[in-house]
């Protein structure tokens, strides 16, 4: 697997190719509850059936594992049991079965249940750790069926996604949910008021200057006492400082993948600005009980994920969402962004049922009546945006609009043995965070510890 640390900023939608370069519970569905939306938008079609063969109905099964799990929201049982019973009524005899696990749990569950030998067919598998199941060969490869079936083909799908899924010169994974991209949600109210242009012409090209600017106009203090977030400073972590660098031109890793790269000139840059804003500006502590949707704070990160979620917290909310800024060393704004995969298992004892199930779920009809009609988030199908039933709920909620095209100027997820470089660098964050390290002290020691996890556990 390669990369060259940035994908390309040709558009998202026109890419032909892989190209790329990288908080865990993020790129697992952070919390799913806090991700989906309320759409309530039909199909404009049914989804597809599955082929069937001619022979007597037989009685099949297939287990499919998710980290999504129905009773963390309404839409989310809304969705399983949709795609259940459609995929079921239109193949008789088949019964689809669920394992639903919390967040990284699944790695662990997924391990032991083929470890212990029992029937596991497809999963979501998130970017953070399909690299260490594509080393230890638990997923099979799909080019053969994608050979067979043109509207699956690799090229069917956002490219930002298929950086993710690509190993060895095979496909293992069908970009499924996202692009999902770290953003920062803007009160177009409150900027407004303040005499400061939300327009996404301004917004979607600033640089730090201009952010800065934003963030301490609508800053509000009593002393040292906050009474309004111009902005919500963030802590140090593989994922925090994914987000800054790559629009100030660096990169998580190097273009082999073989070493950490964001030690560089342009990200310990990138590190400093950020720390200034907690430090020198003073963006910090958050106040007690204050967020982005309760209005106490102007300018959050936020996933491109959660329009649902802030709704369902205030309606009434006016915000949009930008890109973060860029630095003097970066070409564009840009954050970091990722697209999870469905996977079929290697251990699957119907791949051919797999697959059927698995590539309808995938398929544009289905898409547009569960992702654009229930869920209210991107999709990893480049056709979806495309759809009426996108563009018409783009028409009801506007702030969704494009945000998949901010995935083509941000870089990839820190996706290289996640947990493992999490866990290694998580005392140089800490020490950071207290101060007792220095950006230009603490980002060589997390690249050393990173590239001691790469040399030990391999890509």
């Amino acid at each position: 697997m390669t990369s060259t640390g940035r994908f390309s900023r040709r558009s998202l939608l026109g890419w032909g190719g892989v190209v790329g370069g990288g908080v865990l519970l993020a790129a697992c569905g952070a919390q799913p509850a806090a991700m989906e939306g309320e759409g309530e938008m039909e199909a404009k079609e049914e989804a597809p059936k599955a082929e069937m063969k001619d022979q007597p109905v037989e009685a099949r099964k297939l287990v499919h594992t998710d980290w999504w799990v129905p009773g963390d929201s309404p839409t989310l049982d809304e969705y399983f049991t949709g795609i259940k019973a459609d995929f079921e009524d239109l193949n008789p005899g088949t019964t689809i079965e669920y394992v639903f696990i919390h967040g990284t749990m699944l790695q662990d569950r997924v391990t032991a249940m083929i470890a212990a030998g029992e029937q596991v067919d497809s999963s979501q598998v998130s970017v953070a750790f399909i690299l260490n199941w594509l080393l230890k060969d638990f997923l099979a490869p799909l080019d053969p069926y994608q050979a067979a079936d043109p509207s699956m083909a690799p090229d069917k799908f956002v490219d930002s996604g298929r950086f993710f899924n690509q190993h060895g010169g095979q496909t293992y994974g069908i970009p499924y949910d996202g692009p999902s991209t770290t953003l920062l949600g803007l009160n177009t109210r409150i900027l407004t008021d303040a005499g400061l242009d939300t327009d996404r012409e301004v917004t979607w090209n600033w640089d730090w200057d201009t952010f800065l600017e934003y963030a301490q106009k609508v800053h509000e203090a009593d002393g040292e006492n906050i009474t309004r977030m111009g902005y919500r400073a963030t802590g140090f972590s593989m994922t925090g400082v994914g987000r800054w660098i790559y629009p100030n031109g660096a990169t998580l890793y190097t273009a082999d993948n073989k070493a950490a790269a964001f030690d560089s000139p342009q990200g310990i840059a990138a590190g400093q600005f950020k720390e200034d804003l907690k430090i020198k500006h003073k963006f910090d502590p958050l106040p007690e009980g204050a967020t982005f949707a309760n209005e106490q704070v102007v300018i959050a990160q936020q996933g491109s994920y959660n329009v649902g979620r802030i709704l369902g917290e205030n309606e009434n909310l006016e915000f949009d969402f930008a890109p973060l800024p860029k630095g003097p060393d970066g070409a564009t704004p840009g954050s970091m962004t990722w697209t999870n995969q469905w996977c079929l298992f290697s251990v699957s004892p119907d791949p051919e049922l797999a697959w059927s199930w698995m590539s309808w779920v995938n398929s544009e009809a289905t898409l547009e009546k569960y992702f654009a009609g229930v869920l209210s988030r991107n999709a990893g199908r480049k056709e979806f945006y495309q759809s009426e039933a996108w563009k018409a709920h783009t028409d009801e909620r506007p702030v969704l609009k494009d945000l998949e095209l901010i995935a083509d100027l941000s870089g990839p997820y820190p996706w290289l043995h996640t947990f493992a470089g999490n866990e290694a660098t998580k005392p140089v964050w800490d020490a950071l965070h207290k101060q007792e390290l220095t950006v230009q002290e603490a980002f060589p020691q997390a690249a050393q510890l990173i590239n001691g996890v790469l040399e030990e556990l391999g890509t």
